[in-house]
């Protein structure tokens, strides 16, 4: 080691005086001093942290002078028969037996758009029309089909002349029995040509039709080149799905259309309640844009399947919507009433309180003693809650001053801190 080093040693482990008390400061003692340090902030912890981890008591004795001051009341479970009013959030909807989606029929070019979203269209109003080469060969085959049936006509009327002249030579012993047989052969052949004929010109009309075209002698396949598109029903225009110049094949979706004069509400009901739903029971709705109001309607489907990721079941509800108060999209409050009373527990709402995260209860014994029960509750109907279990009909269940009781629980945690 060097002297250098030496010297340092010495200084490190020399003593020093502190009037009149001697110091001796060394590598040992600092080491030492660190880990008390160390020791004493990791065990001294907040008092505030250490009364967080300390749990509210699970009961507390009230004397009954205490009892009274405080304005604490006491009462047994009461049974009662109630008709169960089960609420459920919704959200409306088209009603799909009002509501059209109209597509292409062709392929082809929008060249034109007439309506707008939330424009009010009435059944066969134009929509739209599409520029389609399908058009051309429609009235082509019409055409042809046209001059068919002319020709065939022609020749029917032609080998019905010539029979008959043959079937009277016959009887003058001018012509021989084959040329009558001849003659009538060309005339039946004739005849089933024009119903041929007949049969391709009602393809091609109904062909013209199916594009909304009306067929006809007079028609001009120049000018009459687009397929129209027209509103199937009477409603509103709710989508426009294409813009003009856009390519379409069949059954590209150009719109949507929908009669709001009559509304769906889909509602998702808890499966506990599945017992309580049946198609034709009323129901009354509620939106936030309409605070107050009702909307009656009924039940008109009952779900088949449990949703297994949120154990609820979907219901359809229809509304009459005249004045279109009730726009798609919107939130609802499903409340619909069971079929048949229920004989049920109940307890004053205000004998409910939320403790540590459970919904409980105080019961109170013969000598004041007052401890919280966990209890699982029903719907809350005029005050009255009903109790699914957790509490009997022969316990005293504080009512009047059960947040007091609370409060005295909960008074451990808040003295620590």
């Amino acid at each position: 080691m060097s002297d250098t080093s030496s010297d340092t040693s010495r200084r490190l482990t020399a003593p020093v005086h502190r009037g009149s008390r001697l110091w001796l400061v060394g590598p040992g003692l600092i080491a030492v001093l660190l880990l008390a340090w160390f020791a004493w902030h990791r065990g001294a912890a907040p008092a505030s942290e250490a009364a967080t981890d300390l749990p509210a008591l699970d009961a507390v004795t009230l004397s009954s002078a205490a009892q009274k001051d405080s304005g604490i009341d006491s009462q047994v479970p009461t049974w009662i028969e109630r008709v169960d009013r089960i609420e459920a959030s919704g959200v409306v909807a088209l009603n799909e037996r009002r509501t059209a989606r109209p597509g292409a029929i062709a392929e082809g070019v929008v060249s034109h758009i007439d309506v707008q979203p939330g424009d009010r269209v009435k059944a066969g109003t134009l929509l739209a029309t599409i520029h389609s080469h399908a058009v051309h060969d429609a009235w082509a085959g019409y055409f042809k089909a046209l001059s068919e049936r002319r020709r065939y006509e022609n020749e029917v009327r032609y080998a019905k002349v010539a029979e008959e002249r043959a079937t009277r030579l016959l009887a003058d012993r001018a012509l021989s029995p084959q040329e009558v047989d001849r003659a009538r052969s060309d005339r039946i052949a004739a005849e089933q040509g024009l119903l041929a004929a007949q049969a391709e010109e009602v393809r091609g009309t109904q062909e013209l039709a199916h594009y909304g075209i009306v067929a006809r002698p007079e028609g001009n396949p120049q000018t009459e080149d687009d397929v129209p598109v027209r509103a199937p029903i009477a409603g509103a225009v709710i989508e426009r799905q294409v813009s003009q110049g856009t390519a379409v094949t069949p059954g590209t979706p150009l719109f949507v259309l929908s009669d709001l004069t009559s509304v769906w509400v889909m509602a998702e009901v808890d499966e506990v309640h599945v017992g309580s739903l049946a198609v034709g029971l009323p129901v009354e709705v509620q939106v936030n844009a309409y605070p107050g109001d009702i909307f009656r309607g009924t039940i008109t489907s009952v779900g088949d399947v449990i949703n297994p990721a949120t154990r609820r079941i979907t219901i359809r509800c229809e509304l009459a919507n005249p004045d279109g108060r009730l726009k798609p999209q919107m939130f609802a409050r499903v409340m619909l009433a069971s079929e048949k009373p229920r004989r049920m527990l109940v307890i004053p709402e205000r004998a409910v309180q939320e403790m540590e995260g459970q919904t409980v209860v105080f019961a109170r014994d013969a000598q004041g003693r007052f401890q919280r029960r966990p209890v699982i509750i029903g719907a809350t109907v005029s005050g009255l809650t009903e109790v699914v279990s957790g509490a009997d009909d022969d316990d005293v269940i504080a009512t009047a001053g059960a947040f007091l009781i609370k409060s005295e629980m909960m008074k451990p945690q808040s003295e620590e801190q």
